[in-house]
């Protein structure tokens, strides 16, 4: 993905964003490795609440919290 250096600068500028390195922004690595695997993975968190861990984060609500915080830093439009 290094050829998108050139679209996020035109972003930048499109969107007055703040001026945050694409190298910084984007870890391809990190979601090359996360996206890359070979097996299905099934995650429950039911045992995790019989031991006492009753508290959670509802998903939905953490992304729109953390799209809001990066446009509110001016990382995204």
């Amino acid at each position: 993905m290094a050829d998108k250096e050139p679209l996020w600068n035109a972003m930048i500028e499109k969107y007055g964003l703040a001026p945050h390195p694409y190298q910084k922004i984007a870890p391809w690595g990190f979601g090359d490795f996360v996206f890359s695997w070979d097996y299905d993975m099934f995650a429950d968190g039911s045992k995790a609440r019989r031991f006492g861990f009753h508290e959670y984060v509802d998903t939905e609500v953490m992304f729109l919290n953390i799209f809001e915080d990066f446009r509110r830093r001016k990382v995204i439009p």
